[in-house]
């Protein structure tokens, strides 16, 4: 399903969100992340999206982040703090509910993914890059700073000393240096960034949907927690997916020495 400036399509259990503004390196416009807000709610309910997949259209860039000019003309007619602050928390919302979506995202990255472009990747639960992608946050050229999550989610990733080296100094890096500090977990030759991506999606169609929903979880929410607690979570996600369907069936296909079918 075509949109002007988000494209929507579906392969099985495959949802591919294209940012599509290649002409401005797919800067978000405010058009485009209302779109990419609601197609992902309506893919949080939707059973037949099991794996959704987040790209840039051309090879240029997945995305340069937020247009300013845009942002500046939304702002305009009332630059007061308060103003600033409510569009601030209504973009961070939408990254977050692409962060919480109780599926398993992957960020499909050829060249540009720089500011608010590599928050967006950084909100992805797995990145597959080219071997052409650059990566940085230029923001404090600016005078600001990754407001989107970006301070947060790279200083989890990679480490706090990292994470100020490329805040701080504003460079841009090559994917060989995202992949060795494992903010990016494949990297391939240009072009296939998205090919790769739905072999990868394609891989976790095979595995249950309940069991990853909850390692996602566990995972993102064990992260700031104590072992012990994040322990007892672990003990409830197995309370409530043993008694599942899905462990009947993944259980029956292992007996049977067949693929398992989960729906």
């Amino acid at each position: 399903m075509p949109h002007h400036e988000l494209d929507v399509t579906q392969d099985g259990g495959v949802l591919v969100l294209t940012l599509n503004r290649p002409q401005k390196h797919n800067a978000f416009s405010f058009e485009m992340l209302e779109k990419l807000e609601a197609e992902l709610e309506k893919a949080a309910t939707d059973e037949s999206v099991r794996t959704v997949i987040l790209t840039g259209a051309g090879r240029e860039a997945f995305s340069a982040g937020m247009d300013l000019a845009l942002l500046f003309e939304h702002i305009s007619a009332n630059p007061s703090g308060a103003q600033l602050r409510k569009v601030q928390h209504e973009l961070q919302a939408l990254f977050s509910v692409l962060e919480h979506l109780e599926k398993p995202t992957i960020a499909a990255i050829e060249g540009h993914c720089v500011g608010g472009g590599l928050e967006l990747a950084l909100a992805c639960d797995l990145r597959v890059a080219s071997s052409a992608a650059s990566f940085g946050f230029p923001e404090a050229k600016l005078g600001v700073l990754p407001d989107l999550g970006g301070t947060t989610r790279l200083s989890r990733l990679v480490g706090p000393a990292i994470a100020k080296e490329w805040i701080f100094t504003c460079r841009t890096y090559p994917s060989v240096r995202a992949l060795e500090l494992g903010l990016i977990n494949e990297l391939v030759v240009p072009g296939d960034a998205v090919t790769r991506a739905k072999e990868l999606a394609k891989e976790l169609l095979a595995n249950g949907p309940l069991a990853i929903a909850w390692a996602k979880k566990i995972i993102d929410r064990g992260y700031g927690m104590s072992l012990e607690d994040s322990l007892q979570l672990e003990q409830y996600a197995m309370s409530e997916i043993l008694p599942s369907a899905e462990v009947k069936e993944g259980v029956r296909a292992f007996l049977e020495k067949r693929a398992p079918k989960f729906k």
